[in-house]
């Protein structure tokens, strides 16, 4: 299967365990993997014939900018859910990182990773 990969994308949410955290907005940096099929766009070199990553990328990032989770796993799902209903989808794996974590530890960030393939 052909993917099409978006990484790095970094956006500011509130999210958190505790109405304290979610006060303020925090970075969440966001890697995804769309599994499609790109023979016919590789073939015809027209948009039309693949997943729009701009429009895409654009979605996600409304949909986590206007968000107010609790857990990266459950804003993970909506956002596998989101691209998901894409025509073409056939398949996302959605990892979100909050870089920098409230935890006593010193780390680079903490994410879940997720795995949707379509049925």
């Amino acid at each position: 299967m052909d993917s099409i990969l978006v990484t790095g994308l970094r956006v500011k949410s509130h999210i958190g365990a505790t109405e304290e955290e979610r006060e303020r907005a925090q970075l969440l940096v966001v890697n995804l993997e769309i599994a499609t099929d790109l023979r016919r766009a590789g073939a015809s070199d027209d948009l039309a014939d693949t997943i729009d990553y701009g429009r895409l990328v654009t979605g996600v990032e409304r949909l986590i900018a206007g968000s107010r989770c609790a857990l990266l796993e459950h804003l993970a799902e909506n956002i596998a859910s989101h691209i998901a209903a894409i025509e073409g989808v056939n398949g996302v794996t959605v990892e979100v990182a909050k870089d920098a974590p409230p935890i006593e530890q010193e780390v680079g960030c903490v994410a879940v990773r997720i795995e949707r393939l379509q049925r």
